[in-house]
């Protein structure tokens, strides 16, 4: 964990922030966010063409529907995913065409929001997305890198794309007139934008890269007086705006206009509600309400269109300037619409020095950045389907239309669906003894497939034994596997050979996909061990001891209400540690900025315990005893790949490792009461936490364990037999009955070495434990290694479902 650069004592309640204190953090947003929509609003309604102004006004509508909005942090305002569409509608049908289309556009997202239709749009394959955003990306590519030479964008992709050699020539040979200009400020505008991102000084981190392109082109263009085009704007502002009349609005009565407002309208809300999931991950202030943002979404759509202003969506780049620089509510979307208005009302002629060569630039950046060359890579991983459907949508939108790319991409993702759930291969072959026939099913065994696989069963001869392999199954349903079960009981009443299913396959291929397949092909290459050992050990561990009534007596009351702190608005593990120090410095009477530092001192003090709960802790001089410091937080907080509410902050004695480990066990254990868990969040006062937390402990000292747990077998393997000592000591304070296997007992070592795949392990631990202890296991061994810095390898055999049936886990 990075040290923190707050001091400790004024980080007590480090987001408890005052309404005065948000009021000023959302003002300060606002500005940035100002200066940041600005450019990109005058950009797009260029790109788009259209005038200015209906660019700005769709800004300003964008930020002041965050009255309604049902993701606050989130702003809104035209967006570069819209461009295509727009271009293509004022090209075809004229500018009177634009404010109709997108009042049909809120109107549909209003009816979406109203029957809840809002997580519809989340469902959306990801290869269409990708495949639309990409094909979205290469268009602006083409039609702005013309705007950046002071060209105008022609009518599809393929002209653009033979524009611009032509007009490069012509102004590398000056001819029709032709300045290079306008090339140079493109160039000038792309360099600085790339240069700010990667150089730009910690003190100014959060003022984007285009912005401080678009102020520096523009003041050398006017300094310098260059030859190129600037934005053409009117000295009034609300001239330039365009109310629909009524005989604008019959427009409407054209098919491929309503057509047009609903891909408007999907683009919009898809964008939107994407941007809303990614802003929710970079913050834990409020969590969106999806049917509500998408009402508010048709609102402001409605709104713009009725002064002729531009589709609306979330905007990503503002959106997360908005929540790096502070915000804290609503009222910084707002905010940052009233300095739009301000600034458009008040001074519009200085948006007519900005030269159109920047905006284009600027855009062709955007262009690049949607082209996401990650995603596809994903994309081909996942399956050359994924990929393809990712294609037809790419095709569609680049060379045919955005609509008809959209749909395509649909019917292909429907269609992929429907192949996966209907296809199904039958293999048969001889088995590797006589009397046996191997069957492989490949695809998905289904209820459409099932009268094949019938006929595939029926046809093996009842005088032989069959091994049905699934492991290339991607699914299987209720009628197909009664099937499978309905053989195996006719040929078993029957007396006749049986039907074997290898269910294992199935769940070792997905444990393989999650944890890699070493550990899955070793545990297939040596059954016999596994079964054996796993056997042998349960018959003679059946059970953990718990602890002594003695022992038991110290975790009484363990945990008072005055160090518990519920519902804590912090938002980092730093904001967390912050409010623990303070706690655990008046237990200990250590210095709070002492306490702060130790707990901040390394980065692997931290041992995620699942189900939401995280365990920092440190070890420090001076004190006597372990203390711990309970922390609950309004909304998770992400810490690498977990998420957590609920932080043990623990503090423990120099040198005493048994101490550390037996108190991280303690509360390891305390936290696999998952309904307890859950009392502990709600919990409206540290008071009512405290009993919680008092009932977790005695519980867990009195050894109690939820009912019909199972069990592991767990191998460590240690360096030496020092080592493996050294081990059993430290574990030995959580988990009795560890058995040491050295060189003595060679025979059994080597099996167990095998068993562990680590044939040159000079000892051997083993122990059965409860199957919900494993993490804790996990987490303790973490720990010892990191004490001791010497590695250990841990396996762990578990029983599943059936006796006969059993898996390795490394």
């Amino acid at each position: 964990m990075p040290k923190s650069d707050v001091d400790p004592e004024s980080r007590d309640a480090p987001e408890e922030l005052t309404q005065r204190e948000k009021l000023i953090r959302d003002f300060m947003a606002s500005t940035v966010v100002f200066l940041v929509a600005l450019p990109l609003c005058i950009g797009i309604a260029v790109a788009c063409g259209v005038p200015v102004e209906r660019g700005l006004i769709a800004g300003i509508i964008g930020g002041s529907i965050g009255v309604i909005s049902g993701a606050p942090l989130l702003v809104s305002g035209p967006a570069a995913s819209l461009i295509v569409p727009c271009f293509a509608l004022v090209s075809e049908y004229g500018l009177v065409a634009l404010g109709p289309v997108v009042m049909l556009t809120g109107v549909w997202q209003i009816l979406a929001g109203y029957f809840r239709l809002g997580q519809w749009f989340r469902a959306v394959a990801p290869a269409v997305i990708t495949g639309m955003l990409t094909g979205i990306g290469v268009l602006i590519i083409g039609s702005q890198s013309l705007v950046a030479i002071d060209e105008d964008p022609k009518a599809t992709f393929i002209q653009n794309v033979a524009a611009v050699p032509l007009a490069l020539y012509e102004m590398a040979t000056g001819s029709a007139g032709h300045s290079s200009a306008p090339f140079w400020i493109a160039v000038a505008t792309v360099a600085l934008i790339v240069g700010w991102n990667q150089f730009k000084p910690k003190v100014l981190a959060i003022v984007p890269g285009h912005l401080v392109a678009l102020l520096s082109v523009t003041a050398a263009s006017v300094i310098l007086s260059l030859d190129v085009r600037a934005l053409d704007i009117s000295s009034n502002f609300f001239a330039g705006l365009g109310i629909p009349s009524l005989a604008d609005l019959e427009l409407l009565s054209d098919p491929v206009l309503i057509g047009r407002s609903a891909m408007f309208a999907f683009v919009a809300s898809a964008a939107t509600l994407l941007t809303a999931n990614a802003i929710d991950e970079r913050q834990t202030i409020v969590k969106t309400d999806y049917d509500k943002e998408m009402r508010a979404q048709g609102v402001g759509n409605l709104f713009s269109g009725m002064l002729g202003g531009l589709p609306m969506t979330g905007v990503i780049v503002r959106s997360s300037v908005n929540v790096e620089a502070g915000a804290q509510t609503k009222r910084a979307t707002i905010f940052h619409a009233i300095w739009l208005l301000l600034f458009c009302a008040l001074a519009p002629e200085l948006l007519g020095l900005i030269p159109k060569a920047c905006l284009g630039a600027i855009l062709v950046y955007t262009g690049v950045k949607l082209v996401d060359v990650g995603a596809m890579g994903r994309l081909w991983e996942q399956g050359r389907a994924e990929f393809v459907i990712f294609g037809v949508t790419f095709i569609g939108v680049v060379f045919i239309d955005l609509f008809i790319g959209i749909l395509a991409g649909l019917a292909a993702a429907v269609l992929k669906i429907v192949w996966t759930f209907s296809h199904l291969e039958i293999h048969q072959e001889d088995g590797p003894a006589p009397g046996v026939v191997q069957m492989h099913l490949v695809g998905s065994a289904t209820f459409v497939q099932l009268p094949r696989l019938a006929r595939a069963l029926e046809s093996i001869p009842t005088d032989k034994e069959l091994h049905v392999h699934i492991e290339r199954l991607d699914h299987i349903d209720h009628a197909c596997l009664q099937l499978l079960s309905s053989m195996q009981r006719q040929r078993e009443s029957a007396g006749q050979p049986g039907v074997h299913v290898a269910w294992q396959e199935l769940s070792d291929r997905y444990r393989k996909a999650l944890v890699g397949t070493g550990a899955v092909d070793a545990q297939r290459s040596m059954p016999s061990i596994v079964r054996m050992v796993w056997s042998e050990w349960k018959r003679v561990h059946a059970e953990v001891e718990a602890h002594t009534p003695s022992d038991a007596a110290r975790w009484n009351d363990w945990i008072p209400a005055q160090s518990i702190h519920v519902h804590s608005s912090a938002r980092t593990l730093e904001d967390v540690l912050g409010l623990a120090a303070p706690r655990l410095a008046k237990l200990t009477g250590l210095e709070p900025g002492r306490v702060l530092d130790a707990l901040t001192a390394t980065s692997d003090g931290h041992v995620p315990l699942g189900d939401g709960v995280s365990l920092p802790h440190a070890a420090v001089e001076g004190i006597e005893r372990s203390q711990v410091v309970v922390v609950t937080t309004k909304a998770p907080i992400a810490i690498g790949d977990h998420k957590t509410d609920i932080f043990f902050v623990l503090l423990s004695p120099a040198g005493d490792t048994a101490e550390h480990l037996r108190n991280l066990a303690h509360i390891g254990r305390m936290c696999h009461r998952a309904p307890r868990l859950d009392e502990l969040r709600h919990a409206p006062a540290a008071e009512t936490a405290a009993t919680v937390l008092d009932a977790l402990s005695r519980a867990a000292a009195r050894g109690e364990t939820l009912s019909g747990v199972s069990r592991s077998l767990v191998i460590i393997a240690g360096q030496d037999a020092a080592h493996a000592h050294e081990l059993r000591a430290e574990l030995s304070e959580a988990f009795a009955h560890w058995t040491l296997i050295s060189e003595k007992d060679h025979e059994i070592l080597d099996l167990l070495r095998r068993c562990a795949a680590s044939p040159d392990a000079g000892a051997v631990l083993v122990a059965s434990i409860k199957l919900h202890e494993e993490p804790l296991l996990r987490a303790l061994l973490e720990e010892a290694n990191k004490l001791n810095k010497a590695p250990a390898k841990v396996v762990f055999m578990r029983e599943q479902g059936s006796p006969q049936v059993y898996a390795q886990a490394s």
